[in-house]
């Protein structure tokens, strides 16, 4: 008679449990790296959306209105279209981010509020910067770090609105450009 051969009970979990060691020491450095693309991407962004305001400030003599979400594909002025019988000489992007466009499913926003209270400095000023929602803790804090080298939320480039403690997800706002010192 003819034995067929197959793994023993004891063969089987030996292979199962070499598995999922692996798989528990490889996981969280593919978390890890799927958290650093995503940061590399909003300052990616930052930086595009900072070329393009410039940009626009250079060509037209004014800055691009605060607008939120998608709505900065349309705003006119703006970072996609342009008023008539300038020199505007955009698009300064191809498009804004829709209302779930950062890499958290939050949005981004771009502020530039005339006349208000200095967020960025010590004495009112014109600020200009992005709002950036849903921003987990962790990469909130390393988007500080990048940014300003040192992790505050309350100096730098990088803020946390409103400015308490980091909380598991965060708004943040990061400058782009400020009529005066930064704090």
């Amino acid at each position: 008679m003819m034995q067929r051969k197959s793994f023993t009970l004891i063969e089987l979990m030996v292979v199962i449990a070499i598995i999922a060691v692996l798989a528990a020491v490889v996981a969280p450095q593919v978390f890890k790296q799927v958290q650093k693309g995503r940061i590399a991407s909003v300052e990616s962004f930052y930086n595009s959306v900072k070329i393009a305001a410039t940009s626009y400030f250079s060509d037209t003599g004014t800055w691009i209105a605060t607008c939120a979400g998608a709505a900065c594909n349309t705003n006119t002025p703006g970072f996609v279209t342009g008023p008539t019988g300038t020199n505007w000489d955009g698009p300064y992007l191809d498009r804004w981010p829709g209302a779930t466009g950062n890499p958290w499913a939050g949005a981004y926003n771009w502020d530039a509020p005339v006349g208000a209270t200095a967020n960025f400095g010590a004495a009112a000023a014109q600020e200009r910067w992005i709002t950036i929602f849903l921003v987990p803790l962790t990469a909130a804090q390393r988007i500080d770090l990048d940014k300003d080298g040192a992790v505050s939320g309350t100096s730098g480039m990088v803020r946390r609105f409103p400015p308490a403690v980091w909380t598991a997800t965060n708004t943040v706002r990061m400058l782009l450009s400020r009529d005066g010192a930064v704090n």
